[in-house]
């Protein structure tokens, strides 16, 4: 799966199960609203990420009231005013933990990081063996948020790509930093 250009909002909507989506049918499909634990977190068409506590009987309040909230909660998260861009920090504060029941089987899973600063150089490429995609992603998302870390963050690494594979050979990592 080409993963490079994708949408965010399509990236979270392949790592939260859509049981903790809120108002699908209203909100656009590049943006997603969904609920974690004790928060609920706003995903915007350009990847900003804002997250608030949840209120009382939050699964009984329509759009209107829940963006009113948003607008007027003084316990706000803004992840990009607080200097936290990629995935892995909003993953890490949320608490995620990948489901471990997942419908379809498990497989190798090739994926592809690349450094979008400086595409040309040799790409990050590793193997995830007996894993379900949603790992896989989880895994890579995490593994940009290192890489990032790596460099102090004057670097962007993305992922690429995660291809399913049929392949025998042990789990391989390649680093380029």
């Amino acid at each position: 799966m080409e993963l490079l250009h994708a949408e965010p909002a399509q990236i979270w909507r392949l790592l939260i199960p859509q049981g903790q989506w809120m108002f699908p049918d209203e909100v656009p499909e590049d943006e997603l609203i969904f609920h974690y634990r004790d928060d609920i977190y706003f995903v915007n068409n350009d990847g900003s990420v804002l997250s608030m506590p949840k209120p009382a009987c939050y699964d009984l309040l329509d759009l209107g009231t829940l963006l009113e909230y948003l607008a007027t909660s003084d316990c706000t998260v803004d992840f990009d005013d607080e200097g936290e861009f990629d995935y892995g920090f909003v993953l890490k504060r949320m608490g995620y933990i990948v489901p471990v029941r997942q419908k379809g089987k498990r497989a190798t899973f090739q994926i592809e990081i690349i450094n979008t600063a400086l595409p040309k150089v040799h790409a990050n490429r590793y193997e995830l063996k007996n894993v379900h995609f949603v790992f896989a992603l989880y895994h890579a998302l995490m593994r940009c948020h290192e890489l990032n870390a790596k460099t102090d963050w004057e670097y962007e690494h993305e992922v690429k790509r995660i291809e399913k594979i049929e392949s025998s050979s042990t789990t391989k990592v390649q680093s380029n930093l």
